[in-house]
């Protein structure tokens, strides 16, 4: 199993502010936007979320070729996490919290998405 960043998710007290300053990077472009709620850029090659969220300050995105197989090498390591899960955006993940209350994020990889309007 091999594991890459993609992106980050930082967790803000107003997402929408939060996407108006980030939105004006060179070259960033929305993938994904849920007003007041999370949003989700494109920077380079990774992305950087954007979430309301209060109880962590940021959430690690990683990547792995084959998230079942990730998942059962995981388990098999004793690590626990939620799902897979299909969020309401398409993406499958396992959420799996590090012993500091950090949250990692495992998806499969996947094409770069096309931006959208926000």
């Amino acid at each position: 199993m091999t594991v890459s960043l993609a992106g980050l998710t930082l967790h803000v007290a107003d997402v929408d502010r939060s996407l108006i300053f980030y939105r004006q990077l060179p070259g960033a472009a929305v993938l994904f936007h849920m007003p007041g709620r999370f949003a989700l850029l494109r920077l380079g090659a990774g992305r950087l979320g954007l979430l309301t969220d209060q109880q962590r300050r940021f959430h690690v995105e990683l990547e792995v070729p084959d998230l079942d197989a990730a998942v059962d090498t995981l388990r098999q390591l004793g690590i626990t996490g939620d799902g897979p899960t299909v969020r309401a955006w398409g993406e499958r993940d396992f959420l799996v919290e590090d012993p500091d209350g950090n949250l990692l994020e495992f998806s499969a990889a996947r094409a770069p998405a096309s931006p959208i309007a926000a």
